[in-house]
């Protein structure tokens, strides 16, 4: 839970999509909230599972479900009138305070801004003075062309064209003009590329063609065109795209063309299918993972119940114990996780905020969920699941991350020197699974190790990490608007925001919450001491 804090906290100083972007930003919290995401909920419900398993072994079903009913559905519930709009609010207080913000940085004079108002003079002058016509907006990571491109400044696009824009140049997420073209339905632009020699088969660092832009969602195309200020028409973008798509097909020739089409085929009518708004429309926020926990522990008593009747305690030991859980265990849970970052690329599982759980996010944590749950049968005095933290932490933080993440999202550049799209496509999602697993075993040893016997202020802190994960994220963006002009080091505003809020949440616990009925629905009674 106090890691959700952590992350969230760095997020405004990354290009992440958040409501709020900071002035001074860092690839160090991008780093973070990777290594971080890619384990931490995985954990969770681990740890879940594990003592889902506990209370019903000790305490029966029926009990169980009271419990879960009181600690996970009815505090969801409550956030869902309380902190959820609280969420919605502030959010969307950033997003205006940014657009006010950009709208004065469009006024500035650059060649970027210069080719997204399609102004040839000021794009002239800023040549004849030195400006590289294939440089990367340092802001946004666009050329001067693909700025053009999104904006459908067809006459810039020509002149940019007619004077040494490379038609192909890449942007930093390695995509071309003709991706730009193509995601938001840009006719006449994407038929000028093509007549330049437009690559309809040149891949982007995700190695996804510009085709694959033509089957982004509308509320993905939405919400990414909002961040770079960019208003679309919805008819527009969509007629545009079939008329693009179009335009694809009679330029397109040869196998490789096919084969781009079979390969996309399958995952894009997946991606349709969770493009719809009783998976995609964002319900619970931050909170979704109760929504989840209430979900697996209805599946939980289904398991239950049948393992009563008849009468299993579990399955063998050297099943879950032994190193031979890795060859089961890492292979399911690449399945589902094969079907995550085909939209966005990242690093770790997706989530899932909307009504029904999607699908195969819900497989994946449902993986971690059963595994907790066996392991409490299995019973592990001896630590075995855990024995070798000291090996598996280092070689998942430093070894699989790295690779993993260099796969999955070409974040160091030597990706494509390696191994072509689709080979770095099948090693980063079994990197993924790889790291989550190491590091939930890793810590599982680790915690073995260093908390031998119980500790109070462990104990307050596990008591207290519900509340302030619950609560933080309206005042983790609240103080990083409050900071986002500050001319502070990034480092310097991140702790400054993880501090003031954790600590204004640790005082509100303190005195508000954890004696009180809020405190006794998170975390039952607690008896205020009498000294």
């Amino acid at each position: 839970m106090l890691l959700g804090i952590v992350l969230h906290a760095g997020l405004s100083f990354t290009p992440f999509p958040w409501p709020v972007q900071d002035e001074r930003q860092s690839g160090f919290f991008w780093l973070l909230f990777a290594a971080i995401h890619g384990f931490r909920m995985p954990v969770f419900f681990v740890l879940s599972g594990f003592f889902t398993a506990m209370l019903w072994r000790g305490r029966g079903l029926k009990s169980l479900l009271s419990h879960r009913f009181r600690r996970v559905l009815l505090p969801l519930l409550l956030g869902l009138v309380t902190i959820v709009p609280a969420v919605n609010w502030i959010s969307g207080w950033a997003i205006a305070s940014a657009l006010e913000a950009n709208a004065a940085k469009a006024a500035e004079d650059t060649i970027w801004n210069a080719a997204k108002n399609g102004d040839l003079a000021a794009i002239e002058r800023h040549v004849q003075d030195g400006a590289d016509i294939n440089g990367i907006d340092p802001a946004s990571g666009q050329t001067p062309l693909v700025w053009a491109a999104l904006l459908g400044q067809l006459e810039a696009v020509d002149w940019l064209l007619q004077n040494g824009a490379a038609v192909n140049g890449r942007t930093k997420d390695g995509g071309t003009p003709l991706h730009a073209a193509a995601f938001l339905g840009r006719v006449e632009v994407a038929k000028l590329l093509l007549q330049h020699g437009a690559d309809i088969e040149a891949k982007n660092n995700n190695g996804d063609t510009p085709r694959a832009a033509l089957e982004v969602d509308w509320e993905l195309t939405r919400y990414l065109a909002g961040l770079l200020q960019i208003e679309l028409d919805a008819r527009q973008v969509k007629d545009g795209r079939v008329e693009i798509a179009g335009l694809f097909e009679q330029s397109a020739v040869g196998e490789s063309r096919e084969k781009t089409d079979k390969t996309k085929e399958k995952s894009t009518g997946f991606l349709k299918a969770m493009a719809s708004p009783i998976f995609a429309v964002p319900v619970f926020h931050h909170l979704w993972f109760l929504w989840f926990l209430w979900w697996l522990v209805l599946v939980f008593a289904l398991y239950a119940r049948l393992a009563d009747w008849l009468q299993w305690q579990g399955p063998p030991k050297w099943l879950v114990l032994s190193p031979v859980r890795l060859l089961y265990l890492i292979p399911l849970t690449v399945i589902p996780q094969s079907l995550m970052g085909l939209v966005m690329p990242g690093f770790g599982p997706d989530t899932s905020l909307g009504l029904l759980p999607m699908p195969h996010i819900f497989l994946y944590y449902a993986l971690f969920f059963f595994f907790g749950a066996l392991y409490f049968d299995c019973d592990d005095p001896d630590g075995r699941v855990g024995k070798w933290w000291w090996l598996t932490l280092p070689l998942g933080l430093f070894i699989v991350f790295p690779f993993g993440l260099e796969f999955s999202t070409g974040a160091f550049g030597f990706r494509q020197e390696i191994l072509d799209p689709a080979m770095a496509r099948t090693a980063a999602v079994a990197l993924q699974a790889i790291y989550a697993w190491m590091m939930t075993f890793g810590f599982i040893g680790l915690f073995r190790k260093l908390c031998v016997r119980e500790n109070k202020t462990i104990r307050y802190v596990s008591d207290s990490s519900y509340w302030l994960y619950v609560a933080h994220l309206p005042l983790i963006i609240g103080a990083q608007l409050a900071v986002r002009d500050w001319p502070l080091s990034s480092g310097a505003k991140y702790f400054l925001v993880f501090l003031a809020v954790t600590g204004l949440l640790l005082l509100i616990y303190q005195f508000l919450v954890r004696y009180t009925w809020l405190g006794r629905l998170l975390n039952g009674p607690r008896v205020r001491p009498t000294s």
